[in-house]
């Protein structure tokens, strides 16, 4: 009985240290493999820009790196806690909220806001030709009478929260909350009239999907003032405390961000690799 109780403790610490040696050597990011070109499935396998900077951090750090495709909404709170990961990849934006919860790396990558949208569904007028030449379309024109998608948690969802609470033309406007892009953009003229999200992922989705168009959104200036495009910044959260892993990042991001001779960044490079252009 002492043999097997003895043999027992032994393969139990085996186990033990053998897990703590893999934990120590492997990096868990949490991500949401929904957004190309930034995070998407290909081959059943996690890709994207995320995923490629994370394993530039990963071989400086000298660690393997392990991807989990969760939930957006759970991501930075999962990394608050830190237990079952130090660092959350999903093309997040920096808000005041989240910052009280995690730590963020530098900003590197910015892009606009956009509406997805049946053509056959708006009126005439719906777009407009924007004081910098782009068209686009104002946030008033949204008043929707189905409602907007936005995919839950994310810059999009907060972006039309302050717009339908400030009181003005969104005012009553119906949100609703979406776990997947996919399913949100497949019930355009079904159950909302609009989706939001942001550009590049905006412009994946309605590839393919015969009379959905897209365009940037703005907010109207008076009449000295420029039109403004609704921008989001992303940046990678890590677990507060976490400064070894935070400064592997922003290294990591610095180098990216190094323009060649043409003016054109890693980070951007990388977007056209994920883009196929």
């Amino acid at each position: 009985m002492k043999k097997l109780f003895s043999l027992f403790v032994i393969v139990l610490c085996v186990f033990v240290f053998t897990g703590c040696t893999s934990s120590k050597n492997t990096l868990i990011v949490y991500t949401e493999a929904g957004f190309a070109p930034f995070e998407y499935m290909s081959d059943n396998k996690i890709v994207g820009v995320d995923v490629d900077i994370m394993e530039m951090v990963g071989e400086k750090l000298g660690k393997k790196v392990e991807f989990e495709n969760v939930n957006f909404d759970v991501i930075v709170d999962a990394v608050k806690e830190g237990k079952l990961t130090n660092v959350g990849a999903a093309g997040l934006s920096i808000t005041d909220e989240r910052k009280e919860k995690v730590d963020f790396s530098s900003i590197y990558y910015n892009a606009s806001l956009y509406v997805i949208y049946k053509e056959a569904n708006v009126t005439e007028g719906f777009s407009k030709e924007m004081s910098d030449g782009d068209t686009g379309v104002y946030w008033q024109s949204l008043n929707s009478s189905k409602g907007i998608g936005i995919q839950t948690g994310t810059t999009a969802d907060i972006f039309l929260s302050d717009e339908i609470a400030e009181g003005g033309s969104l005012e009553g406007v119906k949100k609703t909350d979406y776990k997947s892009l996919d399913i949100a953009v497949s019930d355009i003229g079904l159950n909302i009239d609009y989706v939001i999200i942001d550009e590049l992922p905006a412009k994946k989705l309605v590839q393919g999907h015969e009379g959905l168009k897209c365009l940037p959104l703005y907010y109207q200036g008076n009449e000295d003032e420029e039109d403004e495009k609704a921008v989001d910044s992303y940046a990678i959260c890590v677990t507060k405390g976490q400064t070894e892993l935070l400064d592997a990042i922003n290294e990591v991001l610095a180098e990216l961000l190094k323009e060649d001779e043409d003016g054109i960044n890693g980070i951007q490079k990388l977007v056209n690799k994920h883009l196929g252009l």
